[in-house]
């Protein structure tokens, strides 16, 4: 098949929608189809796809989300009818609307991943009254008028009001096999931080994601100086970058709380750095508010490290498949109590990781991912309905399956 990515941004910065983009569209090109993901260079560090081809097109001088780029309006316009389906990532910038809209005109078929983006919780933050006028005048169009919509997991669905009745794919987020394969010994990442961490075998918590208000940060650190009671050399990372006046504000929030000795901000890591630092963690934490479907808890189990996620992090395999504690109603205080005991008992940290880089193995690759969208879009194309299997509820997804 010939098939067309749009997406607003494909920078490092921009987050997991980059990473899921890039991982999906080689997927895709191993299984012999041609993928072309269009988007918009607004700066930042570039990401690449291995195997896809890329096209940048320049945004508009002094233009915004909302008005983001002429070119690649003329590209779509252009050459969108030469493809056979397209696959839109992400809503409330208005590439999506132009290219939902270029595809209907061409008459080509088109799939829409959130990314989360239309839970409840996502809803509720930021410009509400933006986001109420952006459904109605573009977003909401371009959903109904999708051939189908793809969800992370079930509880994506569940949260977002605003799927329900549309024809729906459940395919969640992946990583490479050769992430399973290949990874890196322990030990690696404490010997490069040795100064900033101090002994080799200190007990280390790591949070690894983007630093934002929605991730929660603000909502444990104030429980943290309870948990160092009980856990007094018990070493915090925050691995991750984000808005510099939030970042600032968590930094400011460690001082406070007299925790500069106990907690260690690294900045972003990625590559094999990334693994390394999970290889070597005691456990991942990520008290989130909101989340569709958590890359880096993915990547945090395929390392055989145990998590600590709150229930918003809508990964219910975590607690199907013992791979890690998972905290209901954001109760910080259920939250480090799990941290304390996974602090303390190693034989519990081992049988959870283990559980959890098996999960991993078995559904979250990105050949497992890239094989339920083909199968999606060879349906759409040929126009049958979304086989069952795909569908909420159905297939290696369902709640509670192991």
């Amino acid at each position: 098949m010939n098939i067309i990515f749009v997406v607003n941004d494909l920078s490092v910065e921009a987050g997991g929608v980059t990473t899921i983009v890039c991982g999906l569209a080689d997927a895709l090109v191993r299984r012999n189809h041609r993928v072309t993901v269009a988007t918009i260079d607004h700066g930042g560090t570039p990401a690449t796809p291995a195997l896809a081809t890329i096209t940048r097109l320049a945004p508009d001088r002094g233009g915004s989300s909302l008005c983001p780029s002429r070119a690649l309006q003329e590209f779509l316009a252009a050459h969108i009818p030469d493809f056979e389906i397209a696959h839109i990532h992400g809503i409330w910038q208005r590439h999506g609307h132009y290219a939902g809209r270029l595809a209907r005109r061409a008459g080509v078929p088109y799939v829409v991943s959130t990314h989360g983006m239309l839970d409840r919780s996502s809803l509720a933050m930021g410009h509400r009254w933006a986001k109420r006028l952006a459904w109605r005048l573009w977003d909401g169009p371009m959903i109904r008028m999708a051939a189908a919509v793809q969800c992370s997991n079930d509880a994506e669905y569940r949260v977002s009001p605003g799927l329900h009745g549309r024809p729906v794919v459940v395919a969640g987020n992946g990583i490479p096999e050769e992430s399973l394969t290949d990874m890196p010994a322990r030990g690696l990442w404490r010997e490069k931080n040795a100064v900033r961490i101090g002994r080799p075998d200190r007990p280390m918590a790591l949070f690894l994601s983007r630093i934002h208000p929605k991730k929660g940060l603000q909502r444990l650190l104030p429980l943290w100086p309870q948990l160092l009671v009980r856990q007094p050399d018990l070493l915090l990372v925050i691995a991750g970058t984000g808005e510099d006046a939030h970042v600032q504000q968590v930094q400011s929030l460690v001082w406070q709380l007299g925790l500069q000795r106990r907690v260690l901000f690294t900045g972003q890591l990625v590559g094999r750095e990334k693994f390394e630092a999970l290889r070597d963690a005691d456990m991942f934490v990520l008290p989130t508010f909101q989340e569709a479907f958590s890359l880096a808890v993915t990547e945090a189990m395929a390392a055989g490290c145990p998590v600590v996620i709150t229930r918003e992090c809508n990964f219910e395999e975590v607690h199907a498949c013992q791979a890690g504690v998972v905290i209901d109603g954001g109760d910080m205080g259920r939250f480090i109590d799990a941290v304390d005991q996974l602090a303390t008992d190693p034989a519990l940290r081992r049988k959870m990781g283990g559980n959890g880089r098996r999960l991993v193995a078995e559904r979250f690759t990105w050949s497992a991912i890239a094989a339920r969208m083909e199968q999606a879009y060879q349906a759409i194309c040929a126009g049958r309905p979304i086989p069952p299997e795909l569908s909420p509820g159905g297939g290696m997804f369902a709640r509670g399956q192991t």
